[in-house]
């Protein structure tokens, strides 16, 4: 019988996918190397967070299959998963309406001011500024796959000019594609909808806030280290840009002494844009249906190496 490690807590559609497969499923925290290394015997494995490189490949010689449990696979070393031949697969699109609603909620709570307002209730807090709409507004949206093209298709209704940034055209419901030159130039607010690679890492950095607007507001629901940190702070503080909604940050889990977290214009969330209980259950069985593929020798659908 095929074994696969899996998280405590994943999904129940995806543990009842792979036994209907006959497949046994082990099960823990995934929180340290001997998580996985004490089960070397596992075929195949669906991944959270923690980082998968030669140290743990090399003594887990009957892995086929790694499925991570989302669109992003920066913690999965490709170079080390190829020496072995093994597949790394991911889950674009699964968690798509996820991630765009939070794009949107940050939209509001960043550009409004709203987390703001709320602490002036009970705490004693300066006078908040008075922040700005949506509607009407140039957005920019910087990676324009399967989340992107939601953010896109959320913000009907909005009126707003969307300039969609991405290797590749495609149709952009509200707007039209455009250079990054011209999203930061021309945008209200910013979206970072991109995955961590080595040409993204720090392309949000002091000469683009300098090119931005005064009034922009830049949200992140790709990966932090697709912005330059202590930049973004930089402009935040002398009101280069206006604000900033954040659901993930450089270093996580974000530490209690980050300064956004104690700047007036920024909403910061736990990287939390994917959990709702339909992705939840979505991007569960997306990945046990990747495992199932491999383990049956049939090509997947999402193999990103």
């Amino acid at each position: 019988m095929k074994k696969v490690l899996v998280f405590d807590g994943i999904a129940q559609t995806a543990i009842t996918y792979l036994e209907s497969n006959g497949i046994e499923v082990i099960s823990n925290q995934q929180h340290d190397d001997n998580d996985f290394i004490t089960h070397s015997d596992a075929d195949g494995m669906i991944l959270m967070m923690h980082p998968i490189s030669e140290k743990i490949i090399a003594q887990m010689p009957k892995l086929k299959v790694i499925a991570r449990y989302g669109v992003g696979y920066d913690n999965v070393n490709l170079d080390d998963a190829n020496a072995h031949d093994i597949v790394v697969t991911n889950t674009p699109g699964a968690n798509a309406t996820a991630v765009a609603e939070t794009a949107i909620m940050h939209m509001l709570m960043a550009g409004r001011l709203f987390y703001q307002q709320r602490l002036s209730i009970t705490e004693d807090v300066n006078e908040v500024k008075i922040g700005q709409e949506i509607t009407n507004k140039t957005v920019g949206i910087i990676g324009f796959g399967a989340i992107g093209q939601k953010i896109d298709q959320l913000l009907t209704g909005f009126n707003v000019n969307v300039l969609a940034y991405a290797r590749h055209n495609k149709v952009v419901k509200n707007g039209r594609m455009a250079s990054l030159e011209e999203i930061y130039t021309q945008s209200d607010f910013v979206v970072m909808a991109l995955p961590a690679t080595s040409e993204t890492n720090n392309m949000i950095n002091a000469t683009v806030f300098k090119k931005m607007k005064s009034n922009a507001v830049l949200v992140n629901i790709g990966r932090g280290t697709v912005i330059d940190e202590q930049a973004l702070v930089n402009a935040l503080k002398s009101g280069e840009i206006a604000g900033a909604g954040l659901d993930v940050v450089a270093i996580e889990p974000i530490s209690e002494e980050n300064e956004l977290l104690s700047l007036p214009n920024v909403f910061v969330t736990p990287h939390v844009a994917a959990k709702s209980r339909e992705a939840f259950d979505t991007v569960g069985l997306t990945a046990a249906e990747e495992i199932v593929r491999v383990l049956n020798d049939q090509k997947p659908f999402f193999k990103v190496n």
